[in-house]
């Protein structure tokens, strides 16, 4: 066993023994499209207990269609009402996407950031970090999913958010996206 393994599971075993008994209810009261960073814990930044929040990491916070699924089971299954798709500063596969790394075994996460760079040629890294947020709402939204569907019937709320590692703040980047009832 690695050193970093062990100490890993020995932090666990001090932190969670003989203190946990029962794990606690999986009742989400939102669901998460986060990029995989390590410093972007979503329960942590929104300060929420284990159960309350389902989240989907994928650098770059993509809307791939595993993400995708995911986010559908967290609607039809649990009746999650709120999506929030989380960026962050600093993003590396937004970063990866700017320097033309769009090919390769990258491509899976940064494809649809290079095709966003190619069509906002003049944004910053700052601009195109929100504009990938906001291009994961526009993806989910218009998804013939059970989450898209749930979006434009107005049964479901998204939103998009940007976190800052610099202040730790989360900031929204557009209003909510929602469709009245027809």
């Amino acid at each position: 066993m690695s050193e970093r393994w062990a100490s890993l599971l020995a932090s666990h075993r001090a932190v969670r023994e003989p203190q946990r008994v029962a794990a606690p209810e999986h009742k989400p009261v939102a669901a998460i499209l986060a990029c995989s960073d390590a410093r972007v814990p979503p329960s942590l930044l929104f300060d929420q207990p284990a159960g309350s929040i389902f989240v989907v990491r994928v650098a770059g916070n993509t809307a791939t269609p595993a993400a995708i699924a995911s986010l559908d089971y967290a609607v039809e299954e649990l009746a999650v009402p709120l999506l929030i798709v989380l960026g962050h500063t600093g993003c590396g596969a937004v970063t990866a996407a700017r320097s033309g790394k769009c090919h390769g075994y990258l491509s899976p996460i940064t494809q649809q950031i290079c095709e966003l760079d190619n069509q906002t040629h003049a944004a910053t890294l700052d601009q195109l970090i929100e504009l990938n947020v906001l291009s994961a709402v526009t993806t989910l939204t218009n998804s013939l999913s059970p989450t898209g569907e749930g979006i434009r019937s107005g049964a479901v709320e998204v939103h998009g958010a940007v976190y800052d590692l610099s202040t730790d703040l989360v900031r929204p980047v557009q209003s909510a996206v929602t469709a009245a009832p027809s």
